[in-house]
Parts: structure tokens; C-alpha cells; sequence
């Protein structure tokens, strides 16, 4: 096999397009493969192991994304969606595909500076000193290859099980660390209601569609390892709310307690003349963490994005108090990008940031702290 200094661009690239992607493997030290639809680019994924993924958006990201993430050995490779338009649903299909990253096409220098940062060895997951298993349940084959493919990279042993009946006899014969079950199969909830309190060491996870969830957090409610997550959100979220439940909400010592929430970020080193996008992945009071291939080198930046429930955007200023590099780690709580800490902004932008975060927390039934 070969390949593992390339790039495979999947799409209908113009000329400009062509001269820019050329462009940016070679400053990046690759070299670029092009191919035009999903079938060739599993065709030449069969005989090369690419050291990143291109796809531009269309029809054919979600199926390429699938069938690429579905092959065990190229489930680390990284992928890049190249979108026209660069904004929160952009980012969460990409990242609900088994993506990694979007950038708009035709962005080149942010395009490079992901490749760039990329790590250069072989896409291969080091040995797995833990054992904790992760038990997977779920209805669609595509949701099951995303979660399995984040919760490996968080260090867990996967097991699947095709029917409700299957998970509750594993669950109970051999309880894993972690169960996660689709809402939609027939007595999840009655499964989970039964057999979490006498499994106080698993922590069971609830995927739901949005129209289900009022209802299982009602049948969740007094099961302090259990949790319950949108099953169309990204996967990573899994991972944050099996580390939450597994720290011990009870013995919490943060200053706040980081939420879940997704927006779009514009990011910028302080004092540079142009901003970077991401998505928001947790959220404390006096801190965020984003999502990105590509964190900024200096440790000051300027953030801006929208608190949960307003409208309004805010303009923060914050020190990065760390990064995490592309890669699998069994101490993995976050997915790439790097945390804030939030240090200035104007006095209505800090208020409307700490009324935002309190609302969430109360909308997600959490106790905040004043």
C-alpha cells in the first residue's frame, strides 16, 4: 500500500479549484490525488492509505464519509469537507459523518495550515492499555460506525448488539463501562430504567431525535449514571457525557460546570487581521473549548460567537490554556481543537455571555453556581 504522503480531493473541482488544491499539497509536502465521485474514491482508497481526505460538498460527502469510516483502516484517516458555505450545519452533517473539519473552498491558507498541523505518522491506533468496553446499540448501521469510530479514539473496546434483547443480556452477563442505545428501539428506555440501578458502574447513554427527547428525560429521571444526548448531534458528544458521568457529578470542584453547546466561532490570534472558523464543543462560565484542525500558535485570541439562547453576538478576548492535536488517546475528554480561558471583554458582551451560559444550564436542569 501507498499513499500515506497524499491527499485524495473528492468532487467536481473547476480550474481554479485544481490550481489551488495543487497548491496547497505542495506547501503542505503532499501530493494530490483527484477523483470525481464517492465510487472512485473507494476504489483508489483500496489500494492507498492517504494521509488526509478532501471532500467538497455535494450529494455524495455523507455516503463517502460513511463508506470511508466503515473500513477499519481508514478510520483515523482525517477528512476535510470543503464547503461553499461555511456555517453551524456545515459543521455538524460533517462532524455527524465521521468528518473531522470544514473549510470554505477556496480558503487555501486554512486549508494548509490544517494539513500542515496534521501529524505525519501512519494513521494506526496504539495499543489499548484500558479495557473499558463500550457497548453500542443502535438502529442504523451509519450512526453505529461514527460512534464506534469516537469512542476507539477515546480508548474504549467497542461490542455492538443487533437487537434491544442482545444489549440487555450483555449488559447484564458482562457489564461494560458504557452502554449507548437508540431511543428508537423498542423498550430502550424500560431496558435502561431496569437495569441502571443495579448496574451502578455502567453509565448508560440515551440517543434520541429531537422529538423524543422531553420524553426521555422524563424517563431518566433519578438515575444518576445515566444521560441522555440528541441523536443527531455530533458523536463526540457521547464521549463528553460518558467523562461527565463517569467524573461524579456530586463531586464536581470546577469553578462551573462546562455544557454542552455548539455554535459557530469566529477565532483570530489577537492583533491578526482575518478569523478562523470552528464549532464551540463544551462551554463553562469563564471559558469555551472549540473544535478545529487548526488551533492558533499564539496564546491570546479573539473570539466571537453567539451565547446560547439570544441572538446576540459577543466579542471575548481569552488566553489558550490548551490544545489537542488530531489523534486517538485513551485520556482523550475533547476531540481536536484547544480550550479558552475567557479574560476581557466590554461589559455588555461579558453579561449577555454569563446570562447565556445560566439559561442553558437551567434549560439542561443544571445547578449553576453563581
Amino acid at each position: 500500500m501507498t499513499g500515506m504522503r497524499s491527499t485524495l480531493a473528492v468532487g467536481d473541482f473547476g480550474r481554479n479549484a485544481l490550481d489551488g488544491l495543487h497548491a496547497v499539497s505542495e506547501g503542505a509536502g503532499l501530493d494530490l490525488n483527484v477523483v470525481g465521485s464517492s465510487f472512485e474514491a473507494l476504489e483508489w482508497l483500496g489500494q492507498h492509505e492517504p494521509h488526509s481526505l478532501l471532500i467538497k460538498s455535494g450529494k455524495d460527502v455523507e455516503q463517502t464519509c460513511f463508506e470511508v469510516r466503515s473500513q477499519l483502516r481508514h478510520g483515523l484517516v482525517p477528512i476535510v469537507a470543503l464547503s461553499s458555505q461555511v456555517d453551524v450545519l456545515a459543521f455538524a452533517e460533517i462532524f455527524s459523518w465521521g468528518g473531522d473539519d470544514v473549510v470554505g473552498l477556496g480558503d487555501w491558507d486554512k486549508l494548509i495550515a490544517r494539513l500542515r498541523r496534521l501529524p505525519k505518522a501512519p494513521w494506526e491506533r496504539a495499543p489499548q492499555a484500558s479495557q473499558r468496553v463500550a457497548l453500542i446499540a443502535a438502529t442504523e448501521r451509519s450512526r453505529r460506525v461514527v460512534l464506534a469510530r469516537v469512542l476507539a479514539n477515546a480508548g474504549y473496546l467497542i461490542q455492538f448488539a443487533v437487537t434491544l434483547e442482545d444489549a440487555g443480556a450483555f449488559a447484564e452477563r458482562n457489564p461494560p463501562r458504557l452502554v449507548v442505545i437508540d431511543a428508537d428501539l423498542d423498550g430502550a428506555l424500560e431496558l435502561v430504567r431496569r437495569l441502571a440501578p443495579a448496574h451502578g458502574q455502567t453509565l448508560w447513554i440515551i440517543t434520541a431525535p429531537p422529538r423524543r427527547l422531553r420524553e426521555c428525560r422524563g424517563g431518566l429521571r433519578g438515575l444518576a449514571n445515566a444521560a441522555l444526548t440528541d441523536g443527531y448531534a455530533p458523536p463526540e458528544n457521547v464521549v463528553f457525557l460518558a467523562n461527565e458521568l463517569g467524573s461524579g457529578r456530586g463531586v464536581d470542584k470546577r469553578a462551573s460546570r462546562r455544557l454542552l453547546y455548539g455554535t459557530l466561532v469566529r477565532f483570530r490570534s489577537a492583533g491578526r487581521d482575518s478569523d478562523d472558523l470552528g464549532l464551540s464543543y463544551n462551554i463553562s462560565r469563564g471559558g469555551i473549548y472549540v473544535r478545529s484542525l487548526a488551533p492558533p500558535i499564539e496564546d491570546t485570541v479573539w473570539l466571537e460567537l453567539t451565547p446560547p439562547r439570544t441572538e446576540r453576538r459577543v466579542r471575548l478576548e481569552g488566553s489558550v490554556a490548551w490544545r489537542r492535536g488530531y489523534g486517538p488517546s485513551d485520556t482523550a475528554t475533547v476531540p481536536p481543537g484547544f480550550g479558552v480561558r475567557i479574560n476581557d471583554a466590554t461589559r455588555a458582551d461579558l453579561k449577555a455571555w454569563e446570562e447565556g451560559y445560566a439559561s442553558l444550564g437551567q434549560l439542561l436542569g443544571e445547578s449553576i453556581a453563581p
